[in-house]
């Protein structure tokens, strides 16, 4: 006979669900290597078709579009497969929101999280035996396939701007720019904005690709190197924009980055800044924690903070003003501060 703590026990499907969640990362990246969804894009539509253009087997490939439709990311009709609006928008190989790079970066940190329990134990990252060389090639990689996510949320982020607060932006300096998702955003609504771009030299090709891209390189300038070090001046901006750095830098040097931004922003000048946030006692949302301990697992420093912890460092760094904005495409509200 069962004892009573078996029979009131709850379901183990959650904790087998997530125990196994890896499955879904491996299937996404899967269907993204094997360009399945650019392939359904094109015109090929059942198993067959779709397995020849990617050089697969019909047996392997069925059963990987069928995981793809029990997750959302594919529709389907008799044998027939279409992509979703998702999936459309995403993972079609020359989208303009195409998420270049994810399978990749999926491996990649895949590989990293398994360090995870060790990482527990030190307290900090265990680095692994990377080249420069790879390093050089991973960084343009993870820039790009966050590009959609931080897009998206920039252009939301100037819609809820005013056209007061929009007319007196000039002069935008991206720091940390990436692909430059968040000041693309900017410059393309606000015609008359100039932006400068702080960056490392592998990563600013990047930048002046998505720049070109968009219609707003003529209205760029590139300042290589390590925003750490970099003179950003005095009183020369009207918005400057973190767009998800502070997570990886730290208390201490997110502090020190938040004066020098602040002594670099004109009277009246903001910044915004973009991050994964979780509330004030650090219990939720669940992804935004996870991201926490993936900064363990990268960063020697690097961690989640709330906005208490927020709004007492920017006013530490002399900024006056502090409001957050909702934003259904960020993972967390956005933050407006003002000098």
């Amino acid at each position: 006979m069962a004892s009573s703590s078996v029979r009131n026990a709850p379901s183990p499907m959650s904790v087998i669900f997530d125990l196994w969640a890896a499955w879904r990362t491996y299937a996404v990246a899967g269907g993204v290597r094997l360009d399945v969804f650019t392939h359904i894009a094109n015109g090929k539509r059942n198993a067959a078709e779709i397995a020849q253009a990617a050089n697969a087997s019909v047996r392997g490939m069925r059963g990987l579009l069928d995981a793809l439709v029990g997750m959302g990311y594919l529709k389907k009709a008799g044998e027939k497969y279409s992509l979703t609006p998702l999936s459309a928008a995403y993972l079609v190989r020359g989208s303009e929101l195409f998420m270049e790079g994810a399978a990749e970066v999926a491996q990649v940190l895949a590989e990293d999280w398994a360090a995870l329990p060790d990482a527990v134990r030190s307290g900090g990252p265990i680095l692994r035996n990377r080249t420069a060389e790879q390093m050089s090639q991973f960084w343009p990689l993870l820039v790009k396939q966050i590009f959609p996510m931080s897009f998206t949320a920039s252009t939301a982020a100037v819609k809820a701007l005013t056209a007061k607060e929009r007319n007196r932006i000039g002069r935008i300096l991206d720091i940390g720019a990436g692909s430059g998702a968040w000041s693309i955003g900017f410059a393309k609504a606000i015609p008359h904005a100039r932006v400068t771009v702080v960056d490392l030299p592998v990563v600013v090709p990047v930048t002046r690709e998505y720049a070109q891209r968009h219609g707003v390189a003529e209205r760029y300038e590139y300042r290589e190197g390590d925003y750490h070090s970099v003179d950003f001046g005095r009183d020369s901006y009207d918005l400057a924009i973190l767009g998800h750095i502070l997570h990886g830098e730290g208390e201490r040097r997110s502090k020190e980055l938040l004066r020098r931004i602040n002594d670099a922003l004109g009277p009246g000048g903001s910044l915004l800044i973009a991050e994964f946030v979780p509330n004030d006692d650090r219990t939720g949302p669940a992804m935004v924690l996870l991201f926490g301990l993936n900064m363990l697992l990268h960063a020697p420093e690097g961690d989640v903070f709330t906005m208490r912890e927020y709004r007492e460092w920017l006013k530490q760094a002399g900024f006056s003003k502090f409001r957050t904005v909702r934003n259904p495409n960020a993972p967390s509200p956005l933050i407006f501060a003002t000098k």
